[in-house]
């Protein structure tokens, strides 16, 4: 598969590896490690140095020099990171020319950085095709003030426990409106409650200023983000009562929203977006969040 004398994929592990994979992980995600500022970049060497002992890693060389790398959690359903995929990064000299590593399995997700914030992708792996699952799109909340919506159309407030089987019932419309007649909301019933009791979830809600119903739901959780490793929040829920989308709502509270995670100390938010989502995805780019990583699935051009 290389031209060079001596390649293939080798297994890291052990503390006396951990400098080959700390200078593969830079050359291989050195678009996104050069994203952070200064401040933020021992996060990123801790992230990766906690998942090379919560993972199996691979790396593939020619002659010495890092052209592939990959992750995947021991235990992806109990460890901390649980919410994890595996990870993939190449280089592009040999996008398209990949075969994975023995053992890897081919049939789940793999998160891979975007390097270049471009819209357009190709399978790493030989004789493959990539589909897409979701996009990570991440705005820095250091960077200049969102656009400040008008206030007079919605009334706006932090979530109370009194909010909590209004705003259930609400994303239970919401994904009903969706074509999901039964969703499983245990986790959001748990962030919603978090973020009532300021423990690493915030969450804001709307009304119209002379209407108790609630209009629209943001919520947000503490969580490293995605390749970087800095702190962030990641947009955990957002809804907006079917009858009142198209009116600016969602951008409106998210706008409010993201203002005062910045006045809070929060640096970064993320979402992920699912690609078919036109959407959302217009209007992560309207609040000024671009795309750092995708999960792809590859499937077989021979079937």
């Amino acid at each position: 598969m290389g031209s060079g004398t001596n390649s293939g994929w080798g297994v890291l592990e052990g503390d006396h590896q951990v400098p080959e994979f700390t200078d593969a992980v830079l050359a291989l995600y050195r678009g996104i490690f050069d994203r952070l500022p200064s401040s933020d970049r021992p996060f990123f060497l801790d992230y990766w140095l906690r998942l090379f002992n919560l993972a199996s890693t691979h790396l593939f060389t020619v002659d010495g020099v890092p052209h592939a790398l990959l992750t995947q959690p021991h235990r992806p359903v109990s460890h901390h990171f649980r919410w994890e995929t595996a990870s993939l990064a190449c280089s592009d000299a040999f996008r398209g020319r990949l075969v994975l590593p023995s053992g890897i399995d081919p049939d789940q997700s793999f998160r891979m950085p975007v390097i270049d914030g471009g819209k357009g992708f190709a399978s790493p792996l030989r004789d493959t095709r990539a589909v897409e699952n979701q996009i990570g799109y991440v705005r820095s909340l250091r960077e200049p003030p969102l656009e400040t919506q008008p206030a007079a159309h919605w009334r706006i407030s932090r979530i109370e426990s009194g909010d909590v089987e209004e705003a259930i019932d609400l994303l239970k419309r919401c994904h009903a409106d969706a074509g999901n007649s039964e969703p499983d909301l245990a986790g959001a019933r748990e962030e919603l409650r978090r973020s009532i009791d300021h423990d690493a979830g915030w969450c804001w809600v709307a009304r119209l200023p002379d209407a108790p119903n609630l209009c629209g739901i943001a919520c947000y959780i503490g969580m490293h983000l995605p390749v970087a490793g800095v702190p962030a929040v990641l947009v955990s829920d957002l809804a907006v009562e079917p009858r009142h989308q198209g009116q600016g709502l969602a951008r409106c509270l998210q706008t409010h929203a993201l203002q005062q995670l910045r006045d809070l100390g929060h640096r970064w938010v993320f979402g992920n977006i699912n690609p078919e989502n036109h959407a959302s995805l217009s209007q992560a780019e309207r609040l000024g969040r671009t795309a750092w990583y995708r999960c792809l699935r590859f499937y077989s051009t021979y079937l």
